[in-house]
């Protein structure tokens, strides 16, 4: 992997390159909040790692002043750097490789972007094509590294899921629905796509997998088991995200616990009253919050848990944690609203046994 170090650019504030910790009063472990107040900052959606591959910088998105654009957080140095500059960055499209830590994909609107981290280069891989009204998401990269996994609403009814090559910028469809499709995520080893249904209410079936030559289309986690559903005719199933070693799903059944899924759909349940959750990439250990904001990691095995953080939500209601890890397991990332809207980390390493 390259060692390359991200240039702060003379446009970054001295205020961009402070960052504060604190003890959580509950919990004993030390946080830190890098983002500065003058920055509205994301951290991007969890269901890959926010970490460049080298583990070096974490990248997020962020708005100052007109425009959003993708920052890079550099963990040795705490100094932060925009890695994208002018109007149209779709900022939490970016997507970091998962084993080259110099190239980051993103979206400007419908065009697809290939950014080199180490000469700042964008190369313009294509476009979504036509028809098209919106609806573009995070991009994943195919299991093979090939492709893009891709997705656009096609007209007011219609939604559609793609493949990007990365060579030739050439799209295929993979499958066109007549719902709003969501959490697209390609499968980290395997030629299969997830997606779900999206509505926000009821589901018949909210989870599905499709192989990513369009063909097998079929439902992914299913149970008859009327605990599963908080009311009728909702499946609670959601904030769903592959575990990048072993090929299996972490899956929130809201108000019930979290289900470990393999791509069958075969899984098992860890109780409890959970809101979003995602694992190490080996599996062993998940982070989850919860809506009281606060925030646990979880052996995945015994299912105990440790208290990490609290407060998530005391200033900022509104805030998701969106926890995940880094690519080794030793950082989690999150959202945190404690006192502002901010971006934090907590080094696992540090904690007492």
């Amino acid at each position: 992997m390259p060692n390359f170090c991200l240039p702060v650019l003379a446009l970054v504030a001295a205020s961009l390159l402070n960052a504060q910790s604190y003890r959580d009063s509950s919990s004993g472990v030390e946080v830190l909040e890098f983002v500065p107040s003058t920055l509205q900052p994301t951290n991007l959606y969890f269901h890959f790692s926010n970490f460049t591959a080298d583990n070096r910088f974490v990248i997020f998105a962020g708005t100052e002043g007109a425009h959003a654009q993708i920052y890079a957080y550099d963990v040795a140095s705490r100094q932060i750097a925009p890695v994208t500059t002018g109007a149209g960055v779709s900022a939490s499209s970016a997507c970091p490789h998962p084993t080259n830590a110099s190239i980051l994909y993103y979206l400007r609107g419908p065009r697809v972007y290939e950014l080199n981290l180490v000469t700042r280069n964008d190369r313009l891989i294509g476009e979504i094509p036509e028809p098209r009204t919106g609806g573009y998401q995070q991009p994943t990269l195919s299991h093979d590294g090939k492709s893009l996994a891709l997705t656009k609403q096609r007209d007011a009814a219609n939604w559609e899921i793609g493949l990007m090559d990365l060579a030739t910028g050439a799209w295929r469809t993979v499958i066109t629905q007549g719902f709003r499709i969501g959490h697209v995520q390609h499968h980290p080893k395997l030629p299969i796509i997830f997606y779900v249904w999206e509505t926000g209410g009821f589901a018949p079936q909210r989870t599905w997998l499709v192989n990513d030559d369009g063909s097998a289309n079929r439902p992914f986690y299913y149970t008859t088991d009327p605990k599963q559903w908080i009311t009728p005719l909702k499946e609670w199933a959601t904030h769903e995200a592959w575990i990048r070693e072993t090929g299996d799903m972490t899956i929130i059944i809201d108000k019930v616990g979290i289900v470990i899924a393999d791509p069958s759909g075969k899984g098992r349940l860890l109780p409890g009253d959970y809101w979003h959750v995602a694992a190490r990439p080996d599996g062993k250990k998940l982070v989850a919050d919860d809506s009281k904001g606060n925030l646990w990691l979880i052996d995945a095995a015994t299912d105990s848990r440790r208290l990490l953080a609290t407060g998530l939500r005391d200033s900022v209601r509104a805030v998701h944690a969106h926890a995940s890890f880094d690519r080794t397991g030793r950082y989690v990332l999150f959202n945190s609203g404690r006192t502002r809207q901010t971006i934090a980390l907590i080094d696992l390493s540090t904690l007492a046994p």
